[in-house]
């Protein structure tokens, strides 16, 4: 499994993360492969989808290229079985030290999540590489932003009302990396294998992801 620096620095660079919610995601792996070759490479499977631990190991096995998470981890039980399926990064809605603490010991990156400063405050000294933000569409990326002024160190990443066309916006405000759920992929894109809408909608941000970064530094060249 690769470093924590490692994993953070693929998300930090794809400054994106799928969130795979779905009433059944067979044949998602498919999608994946084409959603990381436009450039989407960091996917997180929620606990909720039915058959997640199963997707998160053929997502390993099949498409190795790919950074693969586990979100909705709730507990240390939840954890464990996320990690020994393979999930590279363990997101939560909430802050358990105990999962964070089980990411750790995997090398894995834990991501909790909080919503008040506070929270924020005590999921970084409980060891959290970095925080979910959620839900976000309550503040917004004005929210973000001033989160940024007294906690400036602490990599963001919103969630929860994040869309392809508000993404850039979070991130001009401070996030590390945003999160994209149902607004992106849903299930009626596998029950259809209408792989098209979204990977039309991933390539569009992506170009509007490296555009933005080239604005902010011409001499950026590692997107």
């Amino acid at each position: 499994m690769a470093r924590n620096g490692d994993i953070l620095d693929r998300m930090r660079r794809t400054r994106v993360i799928v969130v795979v919610r779905l009433t059944d995601p067979s044949g998602y792996c498919e999608l994946a492969g084409e959603l990381g070759a436009v450039g989407l490479d960091v996917h997180e499977i929620t606990l909720t989808t039915p058959g997640a631990l199963r997707c998160i190991e053929d997502l390993r096995a099949r498409n190795p290229r790919l950074l693969v998470g586990a979100g909705t981890v709730l507990t240390i039980d939840d954890a464990r079985a996320a990690l020994s399926a393979g999930a590279q990064f363990i997101v939560s809605p909430t802050l358990d030290e105990r999962v964070l603490a089980a990411a750790r010991e995997a090398a894995a990156i834990g991501i909790p999540g909080a919503m008040t400063p506070t929270e924020v405050y005590r999921a970084c000294k409980a060891g959290a590489d970095a925080v979910k933000i959620f839900p976000v569409f309550v503040g917004g990326p004005d929210y973000i932003k001033a989160l940024r002024g007294p906690l400036p160190e602490v990599r963001f990443v919103p969630t929860g009302g994040v869309t392809v066309e508000t993404a850039p916006d979070y991130l001009r405000a401070g996030a590390f990396t945003v999160c994209l759920g149902t607004s992106f992929l849903n299930s009626k894109h596998l029950a259809n294998q209408d792989f098209e809408e979204p990977l039309k909608k991933a390539s569009h941000l992506v170009t509007r992801l490296n555009t933005m970064a080239l604005a902010a530094d011409p001499r950026r060249s590692d997107d």
